[in-house]
């Protein structure tokens, strides 16, 4: 009997940046509100159960998604991400929600045998001045499979402690993340994976000079994920405040674009949505 497709959605974006503090304070000029540093856990090679890494995270929380910037705090210790961040800063990570992994799996696996089988994550954050250990449950890719960064499908087991009300108000009116977009010289590779994830909305890729024809410049490192838009509630007001902190962007189509060297390592997109905006879940 086959399994029924899982309905999948755009979770969260993952980004590694080469100096921590300074990428956040870069995301804050933008009009994010991040969460604070979260320490990172989990598995660490040759040892039982889960540990302390070299990272922690900070997260700008929308109604709908997020991004998660993610750099060392703790040296010396070990870092999961060090082979991202030696391929240099930006985006690595695509997550993708799902009401159950362990369903997911089962559909997915047959066709997707980059996908390793679901494991147990978490970490601690504070929820009203207390420590709240926030759980989730984890599909990763393989690495050595997917040269174009993470793949994760996420079942969260403590929303509530991740989507806390005070993170939630932006400055920017932030309140969506809306597209992920994948950049390849050869697209077969790389198109036959996001077939084998199903129907996955907001999640796009283009060819090199398409990416070129868009926004100006290639990116070095290819195939990569190289830019996302988030949806505001009133764009002028975005660009007015960005204008008013000296961050240069262009108006392309309805989007505000950001460079990388303002975003921390890739392009970042603005677009109005409307009062009450809800993103379809296919």
């Amino acid at each position: 009997m086959s399994v029924a497709a899982p309905a999948l959605s755009l979770d969260h974006l993952g980004c590694v940046a080469e100096d921590f503090d300074a990428t956040a304070s870069a995301w804050e000029r933008l009009g994010f509100r991040l969460c604070p540093r979260s320490p990172q856990r989990g598995a660490v090679p040759g040892r039982e159960g889960m540990h302390p890494w070299a990272t922690s995270n900070r997260c700008a929380l929308f109604h709908h998604g997020y991004l998660e910037l993610i750099g060392v705090t703790k040296p010396g210790a070990f870092n999961p991400w060090a082979p991202f961040m030696a391929r240099g800063p930006g985006l690595h990570i695509v997550a993708l929600r799902c009401d159950s992994v362990d369903d997911t799996y089962a559909a997915l696996a047959p066709g997707a045998p980059f996908l390793q089988p679901p494991v147990q994550r978490e970490r601690e954050v504070d929820v009203d001045g207390q420590p709240r250990l926030m759980r989730f449950r984890n599909i990763f890719s393989r690495d050595a499979d997917c040269p174009e960064g993470r793949w994760i499908l996420i079942e969260h087991q403590t929303p509530e402690y991740l989507w806390q009300p005070r993170y939630l108000d932006h400055e920017n009116g932030a309140i969506a993340l809306l597209s992920a977009t994948f950049v390849a010289d050869d697209p077969a590779p790389l198109a036959q994976r996001l077939q084998a994830l199903g129907q996955l909305p907001g999640v796009e890729q283009v060819s090199t000079a398409e990416f070129d024809a868009r926004h100006g410049r290639r990116p070095s490192r290819r195939p990569g994920l190289h830019a996302l838009t988030v949806g505001v509630l009133d764009l002028g007001r975005a660009e007015a405040l960005l204008a008013a902190r000296g961050v240069p962007f262009r108006r392309i189509d309805g989007v505000a674009w950001m460079d990388p060297e303002h975003a921390g390592g890739f392009w970042l997109g603005m677009r109005q949505v409307p009062p009450g905006f809800s993103p379809v879940r296919d």
